[in-house]
C-alpha cells in the first residue's frame, strides 16, 4: 500500500511501504508531491492486475497517468497528461480513468468519475439505452435516420431536435407499434409523440420484432457487470469530448494570442466560421481577452455600420441577433449568401461593444 507526504522541499513525494509499482523519483532524486492516488483492480479467471491511477504536482506542473503492479506481461506505464493547466489535467485524468473501467479495472475508492456507487439501482431508461446500444444498427435504423433528415429539412432545424441518435436506436430495437408504446421509449414525451407519433408508428406498425410491451423485462436482460461497463463507456465518451474542448480551447487562444485571423483558425481546427466565433463568445463569457481577432476581423467596418449597429442594440437590446440583423440590413432575401456572414459580424460586434460597456462602467 502506498501513503503520501505532502511538502515543498526536494525529495518528498510518494514513499512506498512495499514494492508494488515504480518510484516517483526523478533521475536528480526528488521526487514530485502525489496529490491523488487511486488503487485499481482487475480479474480474470484466475489472473488479478493490479494498478494504480495518480495525479502528481512538481513545482507547477501536473502530471497524471497509470502505473501497473506486479511486473504484468506487456504492462506499461501510462502518462496521460504532462503540463500546467489543472483544466486539461482533470480533463485527461477522467477519460484515462473511464478507460482502465471500460477495461474491467475496478477502484479502491469509488467517486473519481462522480459516478453514481454500484449498488444503487440502474433506472429503466437507463437499462432501456443500455440494452438498445449493445444491439448493432439494423436497416430499420437507417431507415429511421432517413426519415429524420428528411423531417429536420422540412422544420429547418438540426436533425438532433427531432430525434437523437440514441432514440434512433431505441426505436429501432424495441419497435413500439402503439402510441402507447411509443410512449415507454425514453425520450418520447407527450410533444413528440403529438408531432411525430402517427408517422412513426405508420413506419413500424409491420415489421417484426422479438420483443414485447411492457419493457421491464430489460431489468432481467442486463447483466450488472454489463450495464456498469456501459456507464464506464459513456463516462469515457463524454470526458473524451472534453477533453479535445479543452485542447481545442487551448489551442485556440495560442493562435489568437498569435494573431492569426478566422480564416487561418478554419484551417488549423477544422472547423467552420460559424462555430469558431460561437467559440470566441464562449471564451469571451468565461473571461478570456479574444479582443486582438475581433479587431483583427472588423478593422474594415466602415463607421457608419457601426453606428446602425449600435443604435440597434440600444433599441432592441443584445440578446437576440434576428430583430437587430432586420433593423440594420433589412428582411434577408430568400437564399441570400450573405446573411450568414451578417449574424457573423453582429456576433464579434456584440462581443466588442459588451467589452466597452463593461469598461464604461
Amino acid at each position: 500500500m502506498l501513503f503520501c507526504v505532502y511538502s515543498s522541499e526536494s525529495g518528498s513525494g510518494c514513499r512506498r511501504t512495499n514494492t508494488m509499482g515504480p518510484s516517483h523519483a526523478d533521475e536528480g532524486g526528488s521526487a514530485m508531491n502525489i496529490v491523488f492516488l487511486n488503487r485499481l483492480e482487475r480479474v480474470e479467471g484466475k489472473t488479478e492486475e493490479r494498478g494504480q491511477v495518480y495525479i502528481g504536482e512538481d513545482q507547477g506542473n501536473w502530471t497524471a497517468g497509470w502505473q501497473p503492479f506486479d511486473q504484468q506481461p506487456d504492462a506499461t506505464e501510462e502518462t496521460w497528461y504532462e503540463g500546467v493547466s489543472w483544466e486539461e489535467l482533470l480533463a485527461s485524468f477522467r477519460h484515462g480513468v473511464a478507460g482502465k473501467m471500460v477495461a474491467g479495472y475496478r477502484p479502491l475508492l469509488d467517486g473519481m468519475l462522480e459516478e453514481k456507487p454500484f449498488w444503487e439501482k440502474p433506472t429503466l431508461p437507463q437499462l432501456l439505452q443500455c440494452y438498445a446500444d449493445a444491439q448493432p444498427e439494423s436497416a430499420l435504423a437507417v431507415k429511421l435516420k432517413h426519415w429524420r433528415k428528411t423531417k429536420s429539412q422540412e422544420e429547418g432545424r438540426s436533425a438532433y431536435l427531432v430525434a437523437t441518435n440514441k432514440e434512433i436506436q431505441l426505436l429501432a430495437v424495441f419497435i413500439p407499434q402503439t402510441l402507447d408504446e411509443l410512449g415507454q421509449i425514453p425520450g418520447f414525451g407527450k410533444i413528440k409523440i403529438e408531432k411525430y407519433g402517427k408517422q412513426l408508428i405508420g413506419m413500424l406498425l409491420d415489421e417484426s420484432r422479438p420483443h414485447s410491451f411492457p419493457l421491464q423485462w430489460v431489468e432481467r436482460a442486463v447483466e450488472p457487470e454489463t450495464f456498469r461497463v456501459w456507464l464506464f463507456r459513456l463516462r469515457e465518451d463524454k470526458y473524451g469530448r472534453a477533453l479535445v474542448t479543452v485542447r481545442e480551447k487551448k489551442a485556440l487562444l495560442s493562435a489568437i494570442r498569435d494573431g492569426q485571423t478566422l480564416a487561418e483558425l478554419e484551417k488549423l481546427l477544422e472547423c467552420s466560421r460559424r462555430k469558431l466565433v460561437e467559440r470566441l463568445e464562449k471564451l469571451d463569457e468565461e473571461g478570456y481577452d479574444v479582443t486582438p481577432i475581433i479587431d483583427k476581423e472588423l478593422g474594415e467596418v466602415p463607421y457608419d455600420e457601426w453606428t446602425q449597429v449600435q443604435g440597434a442594440i440600444s433599441k432592441l437590446g443584445d440578446r437576440y441577433l434576428k430583430p437587430i440583423l432586420r433593423e440594420v440590413y433589412g428582411e434577408p432575401a430568400a437564399g441570400d449568401q450573405e446573411v450568414e456572414r451578417r449574424y457573423e459580424k453582429l456576433r464579434m460586434m456584440r462581443i466588442r461593444l459588451r467589452r466597452e460597456g463593461q469598461k464604461a462602467v
